[in-house]
């Protein structure tokens, strides 16, 4: 039988990542490059862009080693799928040119904010999502408002994934969960909202169409073929938005099935049969890939880049053997946190999580860390360790205090919390996850499930599963439950509540 392969590219907020996989969910390869994003002209700190053409360059050059790691001849891939950050946009022009290529950090719409929230009224609960800074929508408008002849030739608005079918496809389409944070589609009707396209003055034609993930996009033409050295023969499949995406690699994909993927940010997301919008505006409601799914979100911010920060600022310079954010240094700081005590000696540390509350993203909360005077001959002193854990503990805590807001929407009490992204390679953070939380925390065995949830939907296109449900059951393969201890469980409640006052006081300084 003919060997068959599965590719996906996967655009994250860190870097570029390609993978090749079995038709049962197996990894045969990884390719990882990181992304460099510069401030846009006149906009610095606020306005982030990153070079298309670069970005392409890149993936292009990421296939072959791929393809070379697997042992795999370009005939053999049957089937591609992209994912990608959510918030990120690119706008091309007639020619299939980028006007525009911005990340989710990219915040150029707080400019433009109050005036699409004027118009936006009553029509924003359907796209059931808030504040309008981050989404295309009002990056269209600030174009159309501050750079009027580039708004002129845009033809096509697309999510960063989107792009990169476009750029192996030449056809421009997008599915539910990527057009679900543009604010431009109504997440009931799964449809573009007439309603905000008319209260914005844009025109449907430059929206692509919307089509269910797990279904074709189209072949590999032939420009793409030559770039990347892949077989027009290859298939291009719909995907999705990564954190949706993995969910579906997590095998986290049933009504009231919870994720957390915990990555360089922290996103909290709850599968649902219907669509639930938080009417104070405080979490976010998208579309999911399986069809008549929704997904509740609460997120956290920033998460792994919090220890990252860490090692480059603080261990990496004091422990010379190391040399940034690499597997050995990570190894180095969870042994240091688990060196400390439960609680960290009453270290609490506020920096990057934080408690979802999108109808209020312009507080600037203080970055802090707070411990017993490390001079004091009273109390026990502050070492690297305490530190170390307090960052991890940081995280347990929002990651814990989000869930229990969608919970509080929900009214429905959690059992079991999955968890996906490159944390999960953490068996500590993962029971110290479990002992705060008090769930029982499961994962799929392949970490980089955005990946696979990507190939999961490339194996559905071409009909090697015959759904997304049944590519699951076949693709994704779970690791036992870990299990909150009841002991440390307890201990943590009062740290936990501690950690939530000062979060909450933290506001006012």
């Amino acid at each position: 039988m003919t060997k068959q392969l599965l590719l996906t590219i996967d655009f994250g907020t860190s870097g570029i990542k390609c993978m090749a996989f079995s038709t049962k969910g197996s990894v045969l390869a990884r390719q990882y490059t990181p992304i460099q994003y510069a401030d846009a002209e006149g906009l610095f700190g606020i306005g982030k862009e990153f070079d298309s053409n670069a970005a392409w360059q890149t993936i292009c050059s990421m296939i072959p080693p791929v393809l070379k790691e697997a042992k795999s001849q370009p005939s053999e891939v049957v089937s591609i799928a992209a994912t990608s950050q959510r918030h990120g946009a690119v706008f091309l022009d007639n020619k299939g040119n980028a006007i525009y290529a911005g990340p989710n950090l990219d915040a150029r719409g707080v400019f433009i904010q109050e005036k699409v929230m004027k118009g936006l009224g009553d029509a924003c609960p359907p796209t059931g999502c808030w504040p309008p800074l981050l989404y295309s929508l009002s990056r269209l408008m600030w174009f159309k408002q501050e750079k009027p002849e580039q708004f002129s030739k845009i033809r096509h608005v697309l999510s960063i994934s989107d792009w990169v079918v476009y750029k192996l496809t030449e056809n421009a389409t997008t599915d539910p969960t990527q057009a679900s944070n543009t604010q431009l589609m109504d997440i009931q009707t799964c449809q573009w909202s007439p309603e905000i396209l008319e209260m914005a003055d844009i025109s449907s034609d430059l929206l692509p169409e919307i089509s269910q993930p797990g279904s074709l996009a189209g072949n590999i033409s032939s420009e793409a073929s030559k770039s990347t050295g892949l077989s027009q023969s290859s298939m291009v499949s719909i995907g999705g938005a990564d954190t949706q995406c993995a969910l579906l690699g997590s095998a986290a994909i049933e009504s009231g099935d919870v994720g957390i993927v915990a990555g360089n940010t922290g996103p909290v997301q709850l599968v649902t049969s219907k669509p639930l919008i938080d009417s104070e505006n405080r979490l976010w409601t998208g579309r999911f890939l399986l069809p008549e799914k929704w997904v509740l979100e609460a997120n956290s911010g920033p998460n792994g880049s919090v220890l990252n920060w860490f090692i480059n600022n603080f261990l990496t310079p004091l422990s010379p053997d190391l040399d940034g954010p690499t597997d050995q240094a990570f190894t180095r700081v969870e042994q240091l946190a688990a060196e400390a005590p439960v609680g960290s000696f009453d270290t609490i540390a506020l920096l990057g999580p934080q408690i979802m509350d999108a109808s209020d993203m312009t507080t600037v909360r203080p970055s802090m860390l707070l411990f017993p005077p490390p001079t004091s001959p009273v109390v026990t002193p502050i070492s690297m360790r305490e530190v170390a854990r307090a960052l991890f503990e940081n995280i347990c805590y929002a990651a814990r205090t989000n869930l229990e807001r969608i919970q509080e929407l929900t009214q429905n009490p959690f059992k079991k919390c999955i968890v996906a992204g490159g944390l999960t390679r953490s068996l500590f953070w993962r029971q110290m996850l479990a002992d705060v939380t008090g769930l029982k925390i499961g994962m799929g065995q392949v970490s980089e499930a955005s990946s696979l949830g990507a190939a999961i939907c490339a194996a559905t296109a071409v009909g090697i599963y015959s759904s997304l449900h049944d590519a699951v059951s076949n693709m994704v393969i779970l690791e036992p439950e870990l299990l909150p201890r009841e002991d440390i469980h307890n201990q943590y409640k009062t740290y936990f509540t501690r950690w939530q006052t000062m979060y909450n006081q933290s506001s006012n300084l």
